[in-house]
């Protein structure tokens, strides 16, 4: 089977409406039904009178809570997205789920696991260096309690988030843009234009805010190139989860969009090196994967 990944949309039913329909139906899943516990949370922690907690609305950053709740109030909204996408998918375009993964028979779980592997090896390699070069930026806040009990909702949560919005974008996005020609440019940048709208309101983004819209720009572009190379969505949410996975358990930040118990915190983003350190990896990854392992399983 040699079908490209970019003409799944055409298995089903994919008149311009339904297009206009299911988006609204994955935007009311995320946004307003998602949305509900973390909006309980936010009223009760305004109104509990006890000046230890707060909320900043302007950020959604938590005071004086664990930060697992907001975790897991934040990742509700993007579990539930992905049930949208999966009742968008399933019953408004009629065809099966498993076509905004891969245009084969199964899904690839050793691709799936290699884009995990070497990225995550990367990122920790990276991370390493940036700390030895910056030591005093970072500090130690491991909590063994917080951290054995945050471990395995983690662990099965972050992959499911990271699955969701690459399903959303370089799935359902990138496919829908991929009927509108044979070039890969338009659903490639098109679906990267929309992961970087979509992650505006990140606090990162008080950072500095154009370095920081530039690397979620490429971080979609990276993951839409290596969707269209591989011709499947394995590699993509792969890397997606392992991009995640270690922010909310090694190496997160003050004020992250992704709160997480980790064992080590930095004091504030540095978007320069963060842009070069993303673009090293991003290169290294390809090599290795693409030109390095070539003779692997990946279906070009």
């Amino acid at each position: 089977m040699n079908t490209s990944y970019l003409s799944l949309a055409s298995l089903g039913k994919n008149h311009w409406w339904r297009y206009v329909l299911g988006l609204l139906v994955i935007a009311v899943f995320w946004q307003v039904l998602g949305a509900i516990p973390l909006g309980i949370m936010v009223v009760m922690l305004l109104g509990d009178d006890d000046p230890a907690t707060n909320v900043d609305l302007s950020t959604l950053q938590f005071e004086g809570v664990s930060s697992l709740w907001p975790y897991l109030g934040i990742n509700f909204t993007l579990l539930a997205m992905l049930l949208g996408v999966f009742i968008t998918v399933r019953f408004l375009h009629q065809r099966y789920f498993t076509s905004l993964i891969t245009p084969f028979m199964r899904i690839d779980w050793k691709l799936m696991f290699k884009g995990f592997a070497v990225f995550l090896g990367l990122i920790a390699l990276a991370t390493l260096l940036e700390v030895l070069f910056k030591p005093d930026e970072y500090q130690m806040t491991f909590d063994a309690t917080q951290f054995l009990i945050f471990l395995p909702i983690a662990l099965v949560i972050t992959p499911l988030q990271a699955a969701a919005e690459e399903l959303l974008f370089r799935g359902y996005v990138m496919q829908w843009l991929g009927l509108w020609g044979r070039s890969a440019v338009v659903p490639v940048l098109g679906s990267s234009l929309l992961f970087m709208a979509a992650h505006l309101a990140n606090p990162e983004v008080g950072a500095n805010a154009y370095l920081i819209p530039l690397l979620y720009l490429l971080m979609g572009l990276f993951l839409a190139i290596i969707t269209v190379k591989s011709n499947s969505l394995e590699l993509a949410i792969g890397v997606h989860a392992a991009n995640n996975l270690f922010a909310v358990l090694v190496m997160n930040y003050e004020g992250s969009a992704l709160p997480a118990p980790s064992l080590f915190t930095a004091s504030e983003i540095d978007p320069v090196a963060s842009l070069v350190s993303f673009v090293v990896i991003a290169a290294v990854f390809y090599w290795i994967v693409f030109v390095w392992q070539r003779h692997d399983n990946i279906k070009i």
